[in-house]
């Protein structure tokens, strides 16, 4: 009877229990792999300063007839478009911003790449990991997970290496795949994602994903077989689902 009596306790809880992960059909996941930004890089401070520097300059060539408000609300807004259509040459952003802006001057190319890189470089300078990542990272290592990082590639060469050499746990990583440079097609393609799996020696149904572009990360991990984490930095309109969602990176310690 008291036997009897557990178990039906047991059984009312379970559903608010952390599940383990495993892929869909089974699979024991030996490797974690990561998107970079907003999932391990907290973008939202590097895309500020990104954009008030280029706001800087912009306003330089423009005059004072448009506030750096207004040029850094039309950055933020295209940027947010860009990145939903896969399109991440800065350098071809500047015109389209400078023609929503209500100017007919045509830039030329020397400037296109001087405000690219002042882009980057100011991401870079403010652009730092999530306070949990470290921790995250040192326990799927002591747990014998393989870890990578699938992301895509920012189209200026060697900028998206160069940003992951920056982060103080870049040597924690067995692959780095940069998709749109090692790969042909940027994510939600699965090229990536299997070249990655390949480089680590493990099938991929024993990798899991974790990223926070539903439409691009997801998508495509689920795609090419992986098991899905979706990290909810923000609020996508995409109906694409992981096999589980959490708010911050720490809540993987209760999956895997």
């Amino acid at each position: 009877m008291w036997f009897h009596s557990i178990l039906l306790v047991s059984n009312r809880w379970r559903k608010f229990l952390p599940r383990c992960l495993e892929n869909r059909d089974g699979s024991k996941i030996l490797a974690v792999l990561f998107d970079l930004d907003e999932t391990l890089v907290d973008a939202a401070k590097g895309l500020r300063l990104a954009h008030k520097s280029v706001s800087r300059k912009i306003l330089q060539i423009l005059g004072k007839s448009v506030r750096i408000t207004t040029i850094m609300e039309e950055i933020a807004k295209l940027d947010d478009e860009m990145n939903r259509r896969r399109e991440y040459d800065r350098n071809l952003w500047w015109q389209k911003l400078v023609d929503r802006l209500c100017y007919h001057a045509r830039l030329p190319p020397p400037l296109l790449i001087e405000l690219t890189e002042t882009y980057w470089k100011s991401y870079a300078e403010a652009a730092m990991p999530y306070q949990d990542v470290e921790e995250v990272l040192l326990y799927l290592r002591r747990k014998n997970y393989l870890l990578g990082i699938v992301t895509d590639t920012d189209v200026a060469p060697g900028i998206k290496r160069w940003r992951i050499s920056k982060l103080p746990f870049s040597n924690v990583f067995d692959v780095i795949v940069i998709a749109g440079e090692d790969t042909e097609r940027t994510k939600p393609d699965v090229e990536a994602f299997l070249l990655a799996a390949r480089k680590l020696g493990v099938p991929k149904s024993s990798c899991a994903f974790v990223g926070d572009k539903p439409f691009t990360d997801i998508k495509g991990a689920k795609a090419a077989g992986m098991a899905t984490i979706l990290v909810k930095r923000r609020q996508w309109a995409s109906n694409v689902k992981a096999d589980f969602t959490i708010k911050r990176l720490a809540e993987i310690k209760e999956i895997l």
